[in-house]
């Protein structure tokens, strides 16, 4: 069971092609907007599966945890068990009777030793959707108490010397908005230690999932290198996880040490301390010089904080150059990907009007982007991909407005790639959860009410 961030579409679409193209292949079988189930082709044959996992999560910046799933109730069931409203109570009984003897086997997985035992637990319950009135009036009220009470109960009963569970804020309790446990949680509280554990309960439309969390996102890391690094600039930057998810629609999952990705609008140097971190070769460029100065700053501090030797040729990686002028600092047919956001147009803190967007639109950004395309077939390697942000502005008066991506690509021999494959998806019945039944071209990342959002594109170089 891999837990997906706050963007689930892409944060599955991530997933998918990671399961696709890596050396970790494997299906989709069940998600929801929380959750996605993952069934390996050969990962778990291997002894040290746990290890590869544990990779695995590295590469994803979508993904918030991995868990082991070790049973599985219908959604029958579990919707007789813990009911809207209470009609039929021995139907109730029995269905909980039914849970708790899952519950029971399913311990003596989570806890190889429970006799004599000081045993710690944590219970996350991960929605279909958070927004359902189902999580917040039952999930949280009710099912929480009642797995955390019958889990110390069976720990007794099989002769746990001590049982506790982390407790949540009874407010959030009370009022419903109650989030499953985080990350930094998991590690402060060492629940993936062999006698602690987050035991999580994973709800789709089919039922929910069992299982024990196996390993987890490091977030201090990424935040420190998004924080903590000599210059940076919040208010533009992409935030670490999307340049990892960005990363992985390239498809360079092997030999990561020879691939080169680049960045031709670098600013403050995310993109290429990320690469470098997931031992890419990173490599920029701005017009801005003084980012460009800063970006080598920045990567100099990341790979002393790494206790990597610092290049002595490393200001050839990242050059002062305008978009146009690309090629003639980087080789022909030398890179190996490149990962960018282009300017998205003004910081707006209001929305401005439809003829305004649409004159930036088409003065400034499509030629921007002609440009940028033109230059990345020079540079880039045969079969080579791109994946790039665009901006959508919602306008005050006309709805939102945004570049036409998919003709100027095709207009500079760029194929557009699907980020998401329609037949490697089984649709779910709640419109909320639907993806249409054709392959996905792009994907939105955005706050909501958000004035200028990104969008996500994914392009491959193709022969003239």
């Amino acid at each position: 069971m891999f837990v997906l961030g706050s963007n689930w579409k892409l944060s599955l679409a991530e997933l998918d092609n990671c399961l696709k193209y890596s050396k970790n292949k494997g299906r989709i079988v069940d998600y929801s907007a929380n959750i996605v189930v993952v069934e390996f082709e050969s990962l778990h044959e291997d002894r040290y599966y746990v290890n590869n996992l544990m990779e695995f999560q590295y590469l994803l910046g979508g993904c918030q945890k991995i868990a082991k799933i070790y049973d599985f109730v219908y959604i029958r069931d579990a919707k007789e068990a813990f009911p809207l409203k209470i009609e039929k109570y021995k139907q109730v009984e029995r269905a909980r009777k039914k849970i708790i003897q899952v519950l029971s086997n399913v311990l003596e997985e989570i806890f190889p030793r429970i006799k004599n035992e000081s045993l710690f637990f944590a219970v996350s319950i991960y929605p279909n959707l958070f927004d359902e009135e189902y999580y917040s009036s039952i999930m949280v009220k009710h099912v929480l108490p009642f797995l955390n009470k019958k889990i110390i109960e069976i720990l007794n009963q099989k002769g746990c010397k001590k049982s506790s569970y982390y407790k949540y804020p009874e407010k959030n309790i009370q009022t419903g908005k109650l989030n499953p446990i985080f990350p930094h949680h998991l590690i402060k509280y060492g629940l993936l230690n062999k006698d602690r554990a987050e035991i999580v309960f994973g709800y789709t439309e089919e039922g929910f999932y069992i299982a024990r969390t196996f390993t987890t996102d490091d977030p201090s890391f990424k935040k420190r290198i998004d924080e903590d690094k000599p210059f940076k600039e919040f208010k533009s930057a992409i935030s670490p996880k999307l340049a990892l998810i960005m990363f992985n629609f390239l498809n360079l999952f092997e030999m990561r040490d020879k691939k080169r990705i680049l960045d031709p609008f670098v600013g403050n140097g995310t993109i290429p301390l990320l690469a470098i971190d997931q031992d890419f070769q990173g490599y920029g460029s701005d017009i801005d010089d003084k980012k460009v100065s800063n970006t080598i700053r920045n990567v100099s501090w990341l790979l002393e904080d790494l206790e990597e030797p610092i290049p002595l040729l490393i200001n050839q990686h990242f050059k002062a150059t305008d978009i146009k002028d690309l090629s003639k600092h980087f080789e022909s047919n030398s890179i190996d990907g490149i990962c960018s956001e282009p300017p998205l147009g003004p910081y707006y803190r209001d929305k401005p009007y439809y003829i305004q967007a649409k004159e930036l639109i088409k003065n400034e950004l499509e030629p921007l982007y002609n440009t940028f395309f033109v230059e990345a077939y020079k540079v880039l390697k045969q079969n080579a991909r791109i994946c790039i942000t665009a901006p959508i502005i919602s306008t005050i008066d006309g709805g939102d407005i945004q570049i036409n991506i998919k003709k100027i690509a095709d207009n500079n021999n760029f194929k557009s790639i699907p980020m998401l494959d329609f037949k490697r998806i089984i649709n779910k019945s709640n419109q909320k959860l639907q993806f249409r039944k054709q392959h996905v071209i792009s994907l939105v990342d955005a706050k909501k009410n958000q004035i200028v959002k990104r969008k996500l594109y994914v392009f491959e170089k193709q022969e003239k």
